[in-house]
Parts: C-alpha cells; sequence; structure tokens
C-alpha cells in the first residue's frame, strides 16, 4: 500500500502482512540457498585491508549481483549492520522482502520517488556508524550505467566506497533488464572486492567524475 504522508511526502508501497506470511516459506529456502553457496576470495583481494577497515562502508554492486549481497554482508561485515536503498515503487515492496530475508535494513527512495529523502536517511546512518548498499545502475537500468549523484552518499559522509562484484561458476540468469544472477546452490563464488579510500574520493572535482570512475572500476571487476 502507499500514499502521501501527513507532511505531503509520498508513503512508499508495502507488502501487506498477510502477504509477507505467504512469502515466509520462500524466505526460509532462500536463507537456506544462499548459506550453501562458497565463497572464493579473488587473488586480486585484499582481504586483509576489509577485515581491518572500522570504517563504515558506502557498498556498491551492480543490481543484477543483488542475490548474494546479504549473505556475503552476514559472513564478512557481520560486525555492522547494512542498509540498502530500494525503490519506492510497488516493484520495490517486494524487494523490500527479499532485503528482510537477507538481513538488510531497507531505505525506500529513488530519483523519482523520496529521492532526497532517501539519501539523507543514507547518510544519517552512514554517519551512525553502519553500511550502506547501493546499486549504481538502480532498479530499472539501464544495465551498468551509473545513475547521476549514485555517489552522493559517499562523499557527504567522507566514507570509503567498496566495490563488490561476484564471478559465478554455475547459475542462472533471468529473462530481466539486468539479466539477474541467481547462483546454483552448493555453487563456487569468487568474490571481488575493491576499496576506494575516501581520500581518493574527496579529490574528484565532482559526483559525476567519481561516479563514472566507480563505475569503469566496477565494470573492470564484472565478468559475465
Amino acid at each position: 500500500m502507499s500514499g502521501m504522508s501527513k507532511d505531503g511526502g509520498f508513503t512508499p508501497f508495502r507488502q501487506s502482512f498477510f502477504i509477507r506470511s505467504l512469502l515466509f516459506p520462500l524466505g526460509i529456502l532462500y536463507r537456506l540457498w544462499t548459506a550453501s553457496i562458497r565463497f572464493q576470495q579473488s587473488e586480486e583481494n585484499n582481504f586483509l585491508e576489509l577485515s581491518q577497515n572500522k570504517d563504515p562502508l558506502v557498498i556498491f554492486l551492480w543490481h543484477n549481483r543483488l542475490f548474494l549481497a546479504g549473505e556475503w554482508h552476514n559472513r564478512f561485515q557481520k560486525q555492522k549492520t547494512c542498509y540498502g536503498l530500494i525503490s519506492a515503487s510497488k516493484d520495490g515492496s517486494w524487494l523490500e522482502t527479499f532485503y528482510g530475508w537477507a538481513g538488510i535494513r531497507p531505505v525506500r527512495g529513488s530519483q523519482n520517488r523520496r529521492g532526497s529523502q532517501a539519501i539523507r536517511e543514507l547518510v544519517r546512518v552512514v554517519r551512525g556508524g553502519n553500511n550502506a548498499g547501493i546499486t549504481p545502475d538502480g532498479s530499472r537500468g539501464p544495465m551498468y550505467e551509473a545513475k547521476a549523484g549514485a555517489l552522493a552518499v559517499a562523499r557527504l559522509t567522507k566514507s570509503p566506497l567498496l566495490l563488490l562484484s561476484f564471478e559465478f561458476t554455475a547459475c542462472l540468469r533471468l529473462n530481466s533488464w539486468d539479466r539477474f544472477v541467481i547462483p546454483y546452490p552448493f555453487s563456487r563464488v569468487i568474490v571481488r572486492t575493491r576499496i576506494i579510500s575516501k581520500e581518493q574520493i574527496s579529490k574528484m572535482i565532482d559526483d559525476q567524475e567519481a561516479t563514472e570512475f566507480a563505475k569503469n572500476a566496477l565494470m573492470e571487476m564484472t565478468f559475465d
């Protein structure tokens, strides 16, 4: 359901308790599925740097890699809570349920609805010591095209940016705009990470330059 809030703002669509209850068995299957995945760190990763990092992170990954985002965070960033940006649309209400299964707390908003409010909420949670996950190609694409302002949270909070990607050895690709990837149970998934320091981000002239830099760096880690 959605509507107008008391202050005139847009209230995001949300699934009813009844629908969420019906989906509960699917959530259990999802958690068992992702728990079976065997993560392997890429040789290029500086895993020690990531494990020793104490700063909250703004995590960038493409939309079609979301299936394993929560499981990865639960295993390797469990000391922090992760918040994820989700569209305020009806489609986003299903993703909100999916995020809940993955252990990620949702922040609802997009370029067209609650965009500035969602950015403020993410800035607040990152300044509170939590991680924030953002898909730079948004909820509707185009695939692998970073939206303007995608790096705003990292720049405003002066936080490191973590680029995250998964390479799949056995998977199913959906016929969606982003060819969403679902790995087979018990399959091996190669994790690719790269930290871009807050000092490096602050040296960039504006959001456009920073976003283009992050997009190109993330594409170098993307293997389809």
